[in-house]
């Protein structure tokens, strides 16, 4: 399975670098001066884009896209 970078925006990139350093949902929010409620929605959104059922299933996507 290939993915494309462009599938995701500038801004779901530096979240996924940050879910790669394993960084928490409250340190995320605070390093791309996100609320909860956005940093969520990006999160939902990248899952969908590449079709991952759960968290972990997005942290080994990104880890294959190697972003």
């Amino acid at each position: 399975m290939e993915f494309k970078q462009e599938e995701l925006v500038k801004r779901e990139i530096e979240i996924a670098g940050y879910l790669l350093q394993n960084f928490s949902i409250k340190v995320i929010c605070e390093k791309a001066a996100l609320s909860k409620k956005h940093l969520v929605a990006h999160i939902r959104n990248m899952m969908e884009k590449l079709k991952a059922e759960d968290m972990e299933g997005l942290i080994k996507l990104l880890k294959v896209m190697k972003l």
